[in-house]
């Protein structure tokens, strides 16, 4: 009503001088002279006007109470005047309190009923004795009726004439006709209602002049209201207490969501399913959806912010139906919560800080809750706390979100198009949000599959990186540098690299996809997809982290980077920086095996590499020149003054041995003209030797005996320069050797590699007893460990410093414990005799498990007594099972040493008869529990990883090191990778659920499915639930305020911080530290007692604005804002304006 809103005229006015022209006979009581006079009305005294009194209930009373945000928006000043002549039962009243008698006005309560509907008399005969007004404002009233479950919500519709029934016809086609103005061009719906509404009114002045401007009004409306409005359910929609509307199907009631007495069915039906599909018909074409058989469903937004979703047979069978939830023009904010009960303003501040981050370290935040418990509110609320000076990308199915944010970038999805393409889902707009740079990130509702993109975003938010000399290890067998692989994937990608902050990221072809090395929650080893590659330059001033383990495993990164630590039997996450030494890490302990497949030369190789091939041609060989790939019947190649050299097409056992004999203690000449060995032994001599003849038939080496060793030298430049492309064997020094590809196609030709290289550059330490490969090399150095590690033989690297090298530093790969050494001596042909005497002697000398640390797992008391306890068994009893399960004797003397904490270490055989045992009396106890538990103990003991003690955690200058890149993988499903033998692991939301532990267990499940390793990326769960109070009827409430700490074997560690009472409806402190608050002081360099005080200074504020009435969004916003900007102003602003209380707080933390 534009005049209502423009202030132009008074309908009230209108109304009442329509009702004198309807009988000019009637007689009024004298009114009061207006003092200001509306143009085209009068102005109304309450004496004109007495109010109802019906059901016990005084509605002067329900008028004149105050009202708040969630129950009563501001009421139309005309409700109020009308309500005695709509609802009164008779010509007279009795008086309720001081409210003057009631005076007769028999033609005028006429004249309202025939607008309002005479209906009103017999609806208020079928009420009378069992009604109860609980409020009334505008046309509507709220009554309890007795029998009825939920309140009736009444409005009250004009009625009309015969002759103004033919006029609205006529005005209404009228309309259609001649107005020419399209809806679409109006962005606000009530500037587009008010245009057509003066459009309406003029062309029924035209043709009814007589008529009141009030009853002008009511006819216009309802015009209106059919032409872009939303027909019987338009004064709904128009309604601001309103929540939720539903249309449940013909013939049925239309029921509301009341923002202050919940569930209300209204007296509005649809008899027929033609005025609800032109409803929806409507609501689709504004929105540009299509709604038919083939696609029953619609979901969209209203002009308005409403979310509308509507559904036609066959898919809903009492007839089509339509759900609207309206957008709340005045969104509630922190302060509405508060008041409310929601929280208190100590965890509003505690929230506060946490979204805040100090600049360093903002949380991931997740508010679950059912439907309806006011998640986007909260989430909504929380949002404000964002500091004005981030950029914010919000995500939505349907938008909902109001901030008071300058830089805000608001995304929506959209569904598919008539033709089913077009659609954008939000996991879509995920993954392109991580290319606009944003700081925060707010997704609307978390359903499907986006679940799983947030939470790779969430874990990319650590900024972990590995330097670019870590080794990985991929499926197919190879151990690459990751900075290598993942520079030529950079430069291929060049023209598709995305950024996400300081990040690059390139997300890899199906074709460039490839596979790693992780480990499940099983703790057992595979293989998985690496989808996505990071790098970043390392940040000024950026220090990193060197961890170095017992076994030798060393590796660099930056100090937020996750790492996998052992914990009284639980497996969690815990960052580089806060790593200590006695921490016990995962390493890998026995990788999956690799494919066998054959070491095929690539005959690019030959290209251009000799003069000729030699090509088989009757009885003899000739020559044809060297123009590319040698011809397929091809045997040899050559150049001018060389001698044949065979083609090797495929790598055999020979080659590889003298492969690794020329990169342990030989070289290729700096010209490329000769290779040379030095040799020691005279069977490993012959070795070498009788391997190259296979492949220079027709060359003899030049032998050079000294008294302590032999160099043997071949002449050949084709030969050389092949073991140059294929293998990798520098020219001159060799400053970074490399384990070749080739020599890793299978575990034959790699057995074969590692004797030539450890009979060339190993010794054996009897004291050890250990076997030992030196090398100037630490990729090889890393590379040597996988492999072994690969064949089953568990090794160490270590750093050392040698003076006979002018680097300094040498790495060692030692072969420790006669159990590996027997390993090593069956695996590893070796043909040096010395050597393989010395080891052979050694294993004959020692005893097995000597030295064998890889064969223990930690252990606690709390890791075994409790469960035997609670399955009853006697420490005799366990072992007697124990010995039978592990074939093997598990003594009384081992279980009591473990319970009483004197034994750190125990066998994984032990371990393993101790888990199967409790396993199999948990199961005869029908104890699920306890099963669990014990199958723990199990994967433990049976796992893939050894846990390996980390013995220093240093910082380095990456300047000093050479690191310019750091790196990183996205590696599907368990999100972990291998490096350096060390495991390593690689958003704010709403969703439905109803605890913190059940959240999880919906973020882990289908259609999410996010890996349970990456879960600890959330920092914090905030529960959110709707419920009925016998005291207080329906409230929201947060119930419970979870962090995420860790995961266990089989589960995800959550920490209380908050717990609801109901008793007392409030949320009560748990006592437990706050690893959130903890973090945040670690990173800001703050005490927990300057963290406090930040909290004070929040709550303080929040306390202000509940004393001054300031709840707004844009005030609200406003003062949020100017904490940030100027932290002290605001604080003396508060001093001198608030309360004594207040401004004692203030004047404590100044």
């Amino acid at each position: 009503m534009d005049e209502i809103l423009s202030g132009e005229e008074d309908t009230l006015g209108s109304f009442l001088k329509g009702s004198e022209d309807v009988d000019k006979t009637h007689t009024e009581e004298p009114r009061a002279p207006a003092r200001n006079k509306p143009r085209g009305g009068t102005e109304k005294t309450s004496e004109e006007l007495p109010l109802f009194s019906g059901g016990g209930v005084d509605l002067q009373e329900i008028l004149n109470k105050p009202t708040t945000p969630e129950e009563v928006v501001k009421q139309r000043p005309t409700g109020a005047d009308l309500l005695g002549d709509i609802f009164s039962k008779s010509s007279t009243a009795e008086s309720v309190g001081d409210v003057p008698p009631r005076r007769e006005r028999p033609k005028q309560v006429s004249a309202l009923q025939d607008i309002l509907g005479s209906a009103s008399r017999q609806e208020e005969a079928e009420y009378a004795g069992k009604a109860e007004v609980l409020d009334a404002y505008g046309s509507v009233r709220i009554l309890r009726v007795k029998g009825e479950p939920v309140p009736l919500y009444e409005i009250r519709f004009p009625k009309l004439s015969k002759e103004e029934a033919a006029l609205l016809s006529r005005i209404r086609e009228k309309a259609i006709t001649e107005l020419q103005l399209d809806p679409t061009l109006f962005a606000n719906p009530e500037e587009r209602r008010r245009v057509f509404m003066n459009a309406v009114k003029k062309m029924i002045r035209e043709e009814a002049p007589n008529f009141s401007e009030g009853r002008i009004e009511v006819l216009a409306d309802i015009i209106v209201q059919g032409m872009i409005g939303y027909g019987k359910l338009d004064p709904l929609v128009r309604d601001d207490n309103l929540e939720e509307i539903m249309v449940i199907g013909t013939n049925r009631p239309v029921y509301v969501w009341h923002r202050r007495f919940n569930m209300c069915k209204t007296n509005i039906i649809f008899p027929e399913e033609k005025e609800i599909l032109n409803i929806i018909e409507r609501i689709a074409r504004e929105v540009g959806r299509r709604i038919d058989q083939q696609s029953p469903l619609l979901d969209a937004r209203l002009p308005d912010g409403s979310r509308v979703n509507a559904t036609i047979p066959p898919i809903s069978l009492d007839g089509p139906t339509i759900t609207i939830r309206k957008f709340k023009k005045d969104p509630l904010t922190i302060i509405d919560l508060i008041k409310y009960g929601t929280m208190n303003t100590e965890i509003a501040a505690l929230l506060w800080i946490f979204v805040d981050g100090l600049g360093v370290k903002p949380a991931n935040i997740l508010v679950a809750g059912g439907t309806g418990s006011g998640k986007t509110t909260t989430l909504n609320s929380l949002a404000m706390f964002i500091p004005p000076s981030e950029r914010v990308i919000s995500i939505e199915d349907t938008a909902e979100l109001q901030l008071p944010v300058e830089h805000w970038v608001r995304l929506e999805t959209r569904p598919p198009n008539v033709e089913g393409k077009g659609e954008i889902t939000m996991d879509d707009l995920v993954k392109n949000t991580l290319r606009m740079r944003p700081d925060r990130i707010i997704v609307g509702e978390v359903r499907g599959p986006e679940a799983r993109t947030m939470f790779t975003a969430m874990n990319t938010g650590h900024n972990g990186a590995l330097y670019d000399f870590s080794v990985i290890q991929l499926s197919d067998g190879r151990f690459v540098l990751i900075g290598d692989l993942l520079e030529e994937l950079f430069k291929k990608y060049s023209e598709r690299i995305e950024t996400y902050r300081d990040l690059e990221y390139v997300v890899l072809d199906e074709g460039d996809r490839f596979e790693v090395v992780s480990v499940g929650p099983d703790l057992k080893a595979g293989k998985h997809v690496v989808s996505r590659v990071w790098r970043r330059k390392v940040r000024p001033g950026e220090k990193l982290i060197r961890v170095r383990t017992r076994t030798g495993n060393e590796v660099i990164l930056t100090k937020t980077h996750p790492f996998f630590v052992f914990s009284d039997g639980d497996v969690v996450r815990k960052e580089a920086e806060k790593l200590k030494p006695g921490d016990r890490v995962a390493v890998m302990r026995k990788p999956p095996r690799p494919p066998q497949r054959k070491a095929i030369v690539d005959p690019k190789v030959y290209a251009g590499i000799s003069d000729y091939y030699l090509v088989p041609n009757g009885n003899g060989l000739v020559k044809v020149p060297n123009d590319g790939i040698p011809p397929e019947m091809a045997q040899y190649f050559l150049s001018l003054n060389s001698k044949p050299v065979r083609i090797v097409r495929e790598v055999n056992e020979s080659l590889s041995y003298a492969v690794g004999v020329l990169l342990g203690d030989g070289y290729i000449s700096s010209d490329g003209y000769y290779l040379s060995a030095t040799f020691d032994d005279e069977s490993y001599m012959n070795a070498f030797t009788s391997a190259m003849a296979e492949f220079l038939p027709e060359s003899e080496p030049q032998v050079k005996r000294e008294s302590a060793y032999t160099v043997v030298t071949y002449g050949s430049k084709p030969f050389a320069e092949f073991l140059h492309r294929a293998f990798g064997i520098p020219k001159g020094r060799k400053e970074r050797i490399d384990v070749p590809d080739l020599v890793l196609s299978n575990d034959d030709l790699l057995r074969h590699f590692i004797a030539g290289l450890f009979d060339a550059d190993a010794y054996i330490d009897e004291n050890g007893p250990a076997v030992v490969l030196t090398t100037r090399s630490e990729n090889l150095a890393r590379k040597v460990w996988y492999a072994l590690q690969r064949l089953g033989i568990i090794s160490t690297v270590s750093r050392v410093k040698n003076r006979g090298c002018k680097e300094g530093i040498i790495f060692r790969v030692t072969v420790r414990g006669v159990d590996d050494l027997i390993r090593f001596h069956r695996s590893i042909p070796l043909r040096h005799s010395k050597k393989k005497e010395k080891l052979e002697e050694l294993i004959r000398k020692y005893k097995p498990h000597r030295g064998k640390r890889t064969d223990r797992v930690p252990i606690s008391p709390a890791m075994l007594e409790p469960l035997r306890r609670r399955l009853n068994l006697t420490v005799s009893e366990l072992s007697k099972l124990a010995s039978s399960y592990a074939g093997e004797k598990v003594s009384e003397s081992l279980i009591r040493h473990v319970e009483k904490g004197r034994m750190k270490e125990i066998r994984r055989s032990a371990l393993g008869g101790i888990a199967l045992a409790l396993q199999r009396v948990a199961n005869d106890l029908n104890d699920g529990d306890a099963w669990v538990q014990a199958k723990r103990l199990e994967l433990i003991a049976d796992g893939d990883v050894y846990w390996d003690e980390v013995v220093s955690v240093e910082e380095v200058e990456p300047g000093e090191l050479g690191i310019e890149y750091l790196y990183d993988l996205t590696v599907e499903e368990d999100h972990n990778y291998v490096a350096n033998g060390i495991l390593v692991s690689n958003c704010m939301g709403t969703i439905h659920s109803n605890s913190a532990r059940e959240t999880i267990v919906r973020l882990e499940s289908p259609p999410m499915s996010v890996p349970r390793i990456m879960i600890p990326a959330l920092d914090i769960i905030i529960m959110q639930v709707r419920f009925h109070s016998r005291k207080k009827g329906t409230i929201r409430r947060i119930t419970e305020i979870a962090e995420v700490s860790g995961i266990e074997a089989e589960s995800v560690q959550l920490n209380k911080l908050y717990k609801y009472d109901p008793a007392k409806d409030e949320l009560i402190p748990t006592g437990v530290p706050s690893r959130t608050l903890n973090t945040l002081a670690h990173h800001t360099g703050m005490s927990v007692s300057e963290l406090e005080l930040e909290k004070e200074k929040r709550k303080i504020i929040l306390d202000w604005m509940i004393e001054k009435g300031i709840r707004s969004i844009e005030k609200v916003g406003y003062y949020i804002r100017q904490f940030y900007i100027d932290e002290e102003s605001l604080l003396k602003r508060i001093e001198t304006e608030g309360s004594t209380e207040v401004s004692k707080q203030v004047r404590m933390i100044l």
